[in-house]
């Protein structure tokens, strides 16, 4: 198999966990403790902090919650994720190859990325979301090949 035929015509809407259930949400004004919280207890590493149209305002990560109480300290409990977030958001959509995506991932530095359609939130991919339907994709060889051809390895 070629790596073009692994990637051929995917798209990030194809992946497992580019959909609305994937997504946790919570308003600027939700405490950064509750916002830790949902994330401990859906172990996940990010949720989407959307104003009140629905749309990304900014993602809170457990990065962003760690570098908050290393400048902060037990002030952070008392913050908001608003206060807290990341606000320059990169987003996808739907119809985006899973391969770009990625690859601007590696580029920023981060893990997950909103995915956007018409200004609505339609859910969130990771890279191991992507990571996965690469490691389906093909025999061995083809993944090895794949990997040794990406930009973002």
């Amino acid at each position: 198999m070629q790596i073009s035929d692994i990637l051929k015509g995917v798209k990030v809407g194809d992946l497992a966990g580019a959909d609305e259930a994937n997504v946790i949400t919570v308003s600027p004004d939700t405490p950064a403790r509750d916002a830790a919280r949902l994330q401990m207890e859906n172990t996940i590493g990010v949720v989407v902090v959307v104003d009140d149209n629905g749309g990304v305002a900014g993602v809170l990560s457990e990065r962003d919650i760690v570098h908050a109480i290393a400048d902060h300290g037990e002030e952070v409990l008392a913050m908001t994720a608003g206060a807290l977030m990341t606000k320059d958001v990169q987003t996808c959509s739907l119809d985006d190859p899973p391969h770009e995506v990625i690859g601007r991932m590696s580029a920023g530095n981060f893990r997950h990325m909103p995915v956007v359609e018409g200004g609505a939130l339609k859910g969130i991919i990771s890279s191991r979301d992507i990571m996965n339907h690469y490691a389906k994709s093909g025999s061995l060889e083809d993944q090895a090949e794949l990997m040794k051809n990406m930009t973002w390895v």
